[in-house]
């Protein structure tokens, strides 16, 4: 229902003489019920000559319990310093009522009650608002034959703010569950379902930045943008936005001079995680683990969906969190997606890195395509059916000739050859089986000496490892490329850390370390002999250090994902430091000390890797 609507109904309401009933405004939880009737129904009920008698019914478990709530409305106005001290220190309970009402009556709420009740006192200056009906635990029958006193009998405004689904789930109601819709009929005489556009309540929201007065102007120029990506999303809870708009509230000083598409980069990028981590899919100790989040671009999709080009079967197929990430969020928005690491780990951490985004943010240049590259995007998706047949034809000769000559990335040589596969199929090319396959592999072969390393994208290729059998051996030769790549990489990463160590350069060994944080071939390709020398020729701060880069390496959530294949590595290290701490002379106590704190670290990292694998 509209909110004008709303307001039209209940204005009609407050104004009508001796109503009997109350109006029930349902909403999901986090939609803005509270914040719809302290910013817009408040002036109503204000307009029509009521005062507000605003109570939440959150954890009251008893009828004693509210009314203790409604009686405190008429404790008299002291000065004004004197009552927010009485609001601050006072709760449900009778004690505190007790005391409160003796400060102001010399005696006490329980005697000024004696032969009376609440619903004695005068409520027609009141409209009563009742917020979280679903999480009181009064039985509704109970609440419902209350609240009928006032309504019923002393013709009281009331206005109840619920999410209806939740009232039948409470543990109070569960034997009332059936009964609910009869039960409420005895009061609530009308159900008006709140459900508001993002679009009207958004400068609302905003409202609370108008003293930042540029910040406020960004969020209004930027309201287009942001609504329209949560309207995307479907998004019913505007705590979600609001904790949204407090991480923009940060970051803006960051980006208010970047360039307009980096600002929408950002924006967009800000919204997807915190979205992610308020509906649980992300946590606080994904902070340091990435995901495959750096590794959607134009091509992502493509790459992905050419492995089922000729798929055949039937059955549906189980899509992974990267396909349904990119689906969820990417499908219609992948132009104005980058992944800036330092915002996202704000949004899961709560600690942002100023520098570290204004670094991310200057080394983003505009992405200059080059024909090859637009040729290929154009021929090599889904949409090549949209092409003229001129337009086809040309490009397809035109990216077979420019794969030939190595001009792709190594990785690339799977998607173009399944496409050419299926269109070599479809008879939509003229070319035999054989010289496809040659022309394919030749270009790969030069493609691949300009070592283009990239782990993650091998990673999604192995996860999709489904070619047809005719894509088969380049896909073969790529993983050839790969791992030779791969394995001169990390023997040059394994001589580069034993001499950091030797050489007792703790600041980059610790840029090293994070570098190859993700890597899970990083040490399991380090040579343990080298590795145990140097260690023996460091000093005992680069020791110490160590062991602090080593606890850091295996510190987030799901590191078997990424790190079981340490083990082996690890369990020769730690029994080689062992065998060397028994050789130390009796005054190295302090590097006795240090290798033992590593030791000790090690072994709760094997505990940790070897539980988790069990």
């Amino acid at each position: 229902m509209k909110t004008a609507h709303i307001e039209k109904i209940i204005e009609k309401y407050l104004k009508k003489e001796k109503t009997q009933s109350a109006i029930l405004v349902n909403g999901v939880w986090g939609s803005g019920k509270t914040f719809y009737l302290k910013s817009q129904l408040k002036e109503i009920i204000k307009n029509n000559n009521l005062e507000v008698m605003y109570i939440s019914l959150n954890g009251i478990s008893s009828i004693e319990n509210l009314e203790h709530k409604l009686f405190l409305h008429f404790i008299p106005k002291l000065g004004e310093n004197q009552n927010d001290l009485v609001k601050s220190i006072t709760n449900i309970s009778t004690n505190i009522a007790n005391a409160t009402t003796k400060l102001l009556f010399r005696t006490e709420a329980t005697d000024l009650l004696k032969g009376s009740t609440v619903k004695s006192f005068n409520f027609k200056k009141y409209c009563i608002c009742l917020d979280d009906l679903e999480r009181c635990k009064i039985p509704i029958d109970e609440l419902i034959g209350y609240l009928s006193e006032f309504t019923e009998h002393k013709h009281t405004k009331c206005i109840i703010l619920a999410d209806e689904e939740k009232i039948k789930k409470q543990k109070s109601n569960k034997q009332l569950a059936h009964k609910y819709d009869e039960i409420k009929e005895k009061v609530i005489s009308r159900v008006l379902n709140y459900d508001p556009e993002l679009l009207d309540i958004f400068p609302k929201l905003i409202e609370k930045y108008k003293s930042k007065r540029i910040f406020y102007k960004f969020l209004n120029e930027s309201q287009t943008f942001i609504v329209a990506v949560f309207k995307e999303q479907k998004l019913k809870n505007l705590r979600n936005i609001i904790f949204y708009l407090d991480i923009l509230e940060a970051v803006y000083p960051n980006i208010k001079n970047a360039d307009h598409k980096y600002i929408e980069e950002v924006l967009l990028s800000t919204a997807i995680f915190s979205l992610e981590f308020k509906n649980g899919n992300l946590t606080s100790k994904d902070s340091n683990d990435f995901k495959e989040f750096g590794n959607f671009n134009k091509d992502w999709f493509s790459r992905i969906a050419s492995n089922f080009l000729n798929d055949k079967s039937d059955k549906p197929r189980k899509k992974s969190n990267p396909e349904l990430f990119y689906d969820r969020y990417l499908t219609n928005r992948i132009d104005q997606y980058f992944f800036y690491p330092s915002i996202y780990k704000f949004v899961l951490s709560g600690y942002l890195d100023n520098k570290k985004l204004k670094k991310e943010l200057e080394c983003r240049v505009p992405e200059k395509v080059s024909e090859e590259i637009t040729s290929f995007r154009k021929l090599l998706n889904y949409k090549f059916r949209k092409l003229d047949d001129n337009e086809f034809e040309n490009l397809s000769k035109y990216v077979l000739e420019k794969a030939e000559e190595g001009f792709y990335w190594m990785y690339d040589y799977k998607q173009i050859a399944n496409f050419y596969y299926h269109f070599l199929e479809k008879g939509l090319i003229s070319i035999s089986k054989k010289d496809l396959e040659k022309t394919l592999l030749d270009g790969l072969k030069i493609s691949a000496k300009r070592t283009e390393f990239h782990l993650a994208t091998f990673e999604t290729l192995k996860h999709f490892n489904t070619p047809d059998p005719d894509s088969k051996k380049i896909l073969d030769k790529i993983f050839e490329f790969h791992n030779k790549i791969q394995s001169e990489n990390n023997t040059k990463t394994s001589m580069k850390l034993s001499k950091l160590i030797s050489n007792n350069d703790i600041g980059d060994l610790a840029v090293l370390f994070s570098e190859q944080k993700f890597n899970k071939e990083f040490l399991p390709l380090v040579n343990v002999t080298s590795f145990i020398k140097a260690v023996k020729s460091s000093k005992n701060k680069m020791i110490f250090s160590l062991c602090e880069i080593f606890k850091d390496r295996y510190d987030y959530g799901n590191v078997i994902d990424f790190m079981a294949g340490d083990l082996d590595f690890l369990n020769k290290i730690t029994e080689k430091i062992k065998q060397y701490n028994t050789t130390l002379k009796p005054n190295e106590k302090v590097r006795n000390f240090n290798l033992n704190e590593f030791i000790i670290a090690l072994e709760d990292i094997l505990k940790k890797l070897t539980v988790e694998i069990k």
